[in-house]
């Protein structure tokens, strides 16, 4: 299931690239809830989609779960589009949202953690180039973790209630 799901949304990326490109829709000023809503969908350029294609295959791992697991970071990465300085494009967002999502919790290392290093890295890396929307990167990033911090403690709270029922 996890190879396969990663290869169907990768193919279905570069189909959407090679028969839209970048729809006129995101050029005007109308239209934001549709930016909003599809922009992880598109990207800039071959090079952009390459290197998202290259992130979601070596990031994302999808669960037994896999297709739920998708619809949260893709809901976060919506969310956090009104951050966005300019109209942005890509699948990044939500794999930034998958990174926090996967965070563990604060209290535990998380300085030693691999994602959230590769997080710092190229997010610090990227913030030096002009077309990289920083802020809807970082704020996907934090409401994933959130997100994994308040589903913890959800899980911890229906846990106990369950003990006395």
């Amino acid at each position: 299931m996890g190879k396969m799901a990663r290869n169907i949304i990768i193919a279905a990326l570069v189909a959407l690239y090679a028969v839209f490109g970048i729809p006129d829709y995101f050029y005007g000023d109308g239209c934001w809830w549709l930016r909003a809503a599809t922009y992880s969908f598109f990207h800039a350029s071959w090079w952009h989609l390459a290197v998202n294609a290259l992130a979601i295959w070596t990031i994302y791992r999808f669960p037994p779960r896999a297709w739920r697991d998708l619809i949260v970071p893709y809901l976060i990465a919506v969310a956090v589009y009104p951050l966005a300085l300019r109209p942005v494009l890509g699948f990044s967002n939500v794999l930034y949202a998958v990174l926090g999502l996967r965070t563990p919790p604060l209290k535990n290392a998380w300085w030693r953690q691999p994602q959230v290093l590769t997080f710092l890295a190229v997010t610090v890396a990227l913030v030096f180039v002009p077309q990289f929307s920083a802020t809807t990167h970082i704020a996907a990033f934090v409401v994933g973790m959130i997100d994994a911090a308040v589903q913890r403690k959800w899980r911890h709270l229906t846990r106990d209630c369950r003990r006395y029922l």
